[in-house]
């Protein structure tokens, strides 16, 4: 495990928590927005007063995942890497298709952003399979259950029950787990250095 790859890895804790800390700070910036029910996505419309800091947000969790999604195989497995390395390509189309721009831009964001929760959610699940089969089973466990809250939080986004809760709920979940297998990572890197 060379340092590059420990670099590289560290993009699934940085990349996540920019991305948190630019969505809270924003809603709290943002007179009448509402984390319950207005959408992340909202924050960087076109003429959202925190469109550049959502935006500086996305950018860092798409560069900062999709750096890690390979040396993450070891830990969550190649399938759920790749699944990951496709979420954090599609935020890239979630931030060049800004809300309110046009109605098929619009069309177009939703899509984009739809695409990006399925393949998170299905992260979670394929990181249990790895896990289950390579004899970890409470990780396993751990892996599904953050998969079915995300694809769960999607459903209910998609319903637009209490959409903004929902999402921060299904993506937190997730960006959590993240940060935890990057940590697992980084320190087998760090203890395969030490021996």
């Amino acid at each position: 495990m060379n340092r590059l790859n420990r670099y590289a890895a560290s993009g699934a804790i940085w990349g996540p928590a920019w991305f948190i800390a630019s969505w809270v700070t924003g809603g709290l910036r943002t007179n009448g927005y509402s984390p319950v029910q207005d959408a992340i996505s909202r924050l960087a419309a076109v003429e959202a007063d925190t469109s550049g800091l959502m935006n500086t947000g996305f950018v860092a969790y798409g560069v900062g995942v999709t750096a890690a999604a390979w040396p993450l195989r070891t830990v969550i497995g190649k399938p759920a890497a790749a699944a990951l390395a496709i979420n954090a390509l599609l935020t890239f189309g979630v931030l060049a298709t800004p809300l309110d721009k046009s109605e098929t831009v619009d069309q177009l964001h939703t899509v984009f952003a739809g695409a990006a929760y399925a393949a998170l959610a299905a992260a979670g699940l394929l990181a249990a399979r790895h896990l289950a089969k390579n004899g970890h089973p409470l990780a396993s466990k751990a892996a599904a259950a953050v998969g079915s809250i995300t694809g769960l939080s999607l459903f209910a986004v998609v319903f637009d029950v209490s959409s903004g809760l929902f999402q921060r709920i299904g993506l937190t979940t997730s960006d959590l787990a993240m940060m935890g297998a990057a940590i697992v990572y980084l320190r087998k890197a760090n203890g395969s250095n030490a021996g």
